[in-house]
């Protein structure tokens, strides 16, 4: 505790030295300011004196110069109020003469005005009274013309009447030759009907004569075939052969059957079976017809032919 003291007194009076030193800077710093702020001020105030007197020579400056101004301001308003006046006078003189030469031009207008009125209402009843007098004229001609379109049309109607009953006798008329043209058709169809009917019978008839026709030629040639291999036999008992005899006679005064000459390929047509009847008559055509008569088959070989030929052989191909 004692020697904590001393240091103690020590740093203490140290301490105190030191806060009167920072004392005696600071009062001599605040002695030092306030010389600063008494040269500052006094430096200031002349400063400001002599702000003072240069603004009081630059207003005196400026109000004399204004007062320059303003004194040549009113002269130059009393100029322009003189050349105003002046203008408005010379103005005035100038729409006074206008105003004179206008009333002058109105009266001349006006009496131009009154002359050309009284020319043009002389001019429009002149014209009213041509034209009340073409319209008078216009009526006239307008009934003429109305008594002549009714004349015209009186006339057209009367015509067109008589065409009318014209074209209704035509019309009648023409009713009349359909109602004929129309009973002849129904006619001409019943004759159509008729012929197709009277066809089909024919063609069956001619169909079952054709029949009957080729069944007899069968048969006359099935014996006529017979009768000549019965005669073959007889020969060949004979000792004579069908080739020795030679080519049969044909009779050229034979009448065949259509106009046409028996061929072989006509005849053997009818060695086979009997043919079927044919369905209609187109299938009864000349071509299936037997080309000879049965009559004439007899004659076509006749017998003394075989007599006259035994030097030639008979020719069966």
């Amino acid at each position: 505790m004692a020697d904590a003291n001393p240091d103690l007194a020590v740093e203490l009076q140290r301490t105190r030295s030191l806060l009167e030193q920072e004392q005696r800077r600071s009062s001599g710093l605040a002695e030092e300011l306030r010389h600063t702020k008494e040269h500052h001020l006094s430096v200031l105030n002349r400063e400001k004196v002599d702000l003072e007197n240069q603004l009081e020579v630059e207003q005196e400056f400026i109000v004399n110069k204004l007062m320059k101004r303003l004194e040549q301001l009113k002269q130059d308003k009393q100029k322009l109020a003189n050349e105003v006046e002046f203008e408005e006078e010379y103005l005035v003189n100038n729409l006074q003469k206008r105003l004179q030469q206008l009333n002058s031009e109105k009266v001349n207008l006006e009496s131009k005005l009154e002359v050309e009125q009284e020319y043009i209402v002389n001019k429009l009843q002149k014209k009213l009274e041509e034209l009340s007098m073409e319209k008078s004229k216009l009526n006239l001609e307008k009934v003429d013309l109305e008594n002549q379109l009714e004349a015209e049309q009186e006339y057209i109607v009367n015509k067109l009447q008589k065409q009318v009953e014209k074209l209704g006798r035509e019309k009648r008329n023409l009713a009349k030759e359909k109602s004929e043209l129309q009973r002849q058709v129904t006619d001409l169809a019943a004759s159509v009907d008729k012929l197709n009917r009277d066809k089909i019978a024919l063609e069956n008839q001619m169909e079952m004569e054709e029949e009957g026709i080729v069944n007899r030629l069968q048969r006359q040639l099935e014996q006529l075939m017979s009768g000549y291999r019965l005669m073959e036999q007889k020969l060949e008992t004979c000792g004579f052969s069908a080739k020795d005899l030679g080519p049969l006679a044909i009779d050229n005064n034979t009448e065949w059957v259509y106009g046409r000459s028996p061929k072989k390929a006509d005849s053997m047509r009818f060695c086979g079976a009997r043919r079927e009847r044919p369905t209609s008559a187109s299938s009864a055509s000349a071509s299936t017809l037997l080309p000879f008569r049965a009559a004439s088959l007899g004659e076509a070989y006749p017998r003394s032919s075989f007599k006259k030929a035994t030097s030639a052989p008979i020719n069966l191909t």
